[in-house]
């Protein structure tokens, strides 16, 4: 089987760097940075980074990625899902506006469904995946359907495979707003939720917004799902740059479908 190096090699011969003039992430950069080249730079950087911690996991279990299926949910315009393309097998992406599907498929070449901001939209979504790689989607949900989505996406994942997703943490807030969050003791909250996104009105805040959970929090939602369990919590900066990341598996003998579990909260949102 190929190392990581193979991987990576491949990656960027065959990556796609055309970029959508909608795509959000680079938008965010261009409003940080000081220039167009500093921005685009970022932007494949952490999008490169993001693909490459997801293949040095996948490869340290001993798994091949181009015999396995993805969905990268969320995937927005592409930032992460353009390293994907050349490193796994079959890969599917989702997201809430048809233009991003359609991007994808002209772009990259890659098959998609349009999302909603209600988690029952994958109870009719009938293919599993061996992975289902969610970023900066977790980091948004209010309380009311964090759990729900959490639900509903274990739901679409194979037997041993695994959900991969982000979150915000304290130490990352305490960084970006020391003076709220510079001092640990005042840490007491498992979750917090503000309404507020930077998609100028084209998601309402109140179902997209901004949260920072404890990992006590995560453990209790993934305990919840009896056929998901627990794999590994990596902190800010040891596989993103900022984000947290949480590795869960479904267990190989699980066929209880996750989703409709969670059938009955998705009012709460």
């Amino acid at each position: 089987m190929k190392q990581l190096q193979d991987f990576l090699l491949v990656m960027d011969q065959k990556v796609n760097r055309v970029i959508s003039p909608r795509d959000e992430m680079l938008i965010y950069a261009r409003n940080q940075l000081p220039s167009d080249e500093a921005s685009r730079t970022y932007y494949f950087d952490t999008g490169k980074e993001l693909a490459t911690g997801l293949l040095q996991y996948l490869l340290s279990l001993g798994l091949d990625p181009e015999q396995l299926s993805i969905l990268d949910f969320a995937a927005g315009y592409g930032r992460v899902t353009r390293w994907l393309v050349p490193t796994y097998g079959m890969v599917i992406v989702a997201d809430l506006e048809q233009a991003m599907i359609d991007f994808h498929g002209r772009a990259f070449g890659v098959q998609g469904f349009v999302s909603c901001t209600d988690p029952q939209v994958l109870l009719s979504h009938k293919k599993d995946y061996d992975i289902i790689f969610v970023f900066s989607l977790f980091t948004h949900l209010p309380q009311s359907t964090w759990r729900t989505w959490l639900g509903a996406l274990a739901g679409r994942i194979k037997p041993g495979g695994h959900l991969i997703f982000s979150t915000h943490s304290y130490e990352l807030m305490a960084q970006l707003n020391p003076a709220q969050f510079g001092d640990p003791g005042t840490w007491v909250e498992e979750f917090l939720f503000w309404e507020i996104n930077e998609t100028n009105g084209r998601l309402e805040t109140s179902a997209y917004g901004c949260n920072v959970v404890k990992q006590s929090y995560v453990l209790s939602a993934v305990n919840e799902l009896q056929d998901l369990e627990f794999v590994r919590h990596y902190k800010g900066g040891e596989f993103d740059r900022y984000h947290d990341i949480y590795v869960t598996r479904k267990n190989s003998g699980g066929t209880h479908d996750s989703s409709v579990r969670y059938h009955s909260r998705t009012a709460l949102g």
